[in-house]
């Protein structure tokens, strides 16, 4: 199988090398062990124990930051098609648990998508001189009305006139700023 987000606790649980993908799952140690009596003392369950607290708080660190993960993947490959089954399939979870962790941090996919493509919709305006057609296109809207629509709400100016003011008004500072207006939804691609 993948190698699982959380892949790095492993070195924490076993003392060798760790290989995902393989042909075979198996655990490896030394036979003499087999010969031990199975013993488990106070200084054991203490040490385990210290174990294990890093690995519950890794993952409940790793849940509380798959907002941040999935806008990075969002933000590394702009030209993507990025379905919730697409993201959960990178991320290695089920799309049913994308959705319930991503709106229990408060966010959804939606609007993680708008933000991404706010920020690139900013970027490529303010660091370019591709006609605003181009930029709708390459932030993934198919008619550069409805980019104009969406852009409007994000930031609170159209296109060409945050282009012209060099970002004024900032980002965020118009309706639906802080990305979670669902502008766009309807007529934007992914």
């Amino acid at each position: 199988f993948a190698a699982p987000p959380h892949a790095d606790a492993y070195r924490y649980l076993f003392d060798g090398p760790v290989r995902f993908e393989a042909d075979a799952a198996s655990l490896a140690f030394d036979a003499r062990y087999l010969a031990l009596p199975v013993r488990r003392d106070e200084k054991a369950l203490q040490a385990m124990l210290q174990r294990a607290l890093p690995l519950t708080v890794l993952q409940y660190r790793r849940d509380r930051l798959l907002v941040h993960r999935v806008a990075q993947m969002l933000a590394a490959d702009p030209s993507a098609a990025h379905t919730a089954e697409a993201v959960a399939g990178k991320l290695n979870i089920s799309v049913r648990t994308l959705h319930r962790q991503l709106k229990e941090e408060g966010v959804s996919l939606q609007q993680l998508k708008n933000e991404a493509r706010r920020e690139r919709a900013i970027r490529l305006l303010l660091q370019t001189r591709k006609p605003v057609k181009q930029v709708a296109s390459a932030v993934g809207f198919d008619s550069e009305k409805s980019f104009a629509r969406a852009f409007r709400e994000w930031t609170g100016a159209a296109p060409s006139a945050f282009r012209a003011g060099a970002g004024a008004p900032t980002a965020g500072s118009g309706p639906g700023g802080s990305g979670d207006a669902a502008a766009g939804e309807g007529s934007a691609r992914g």
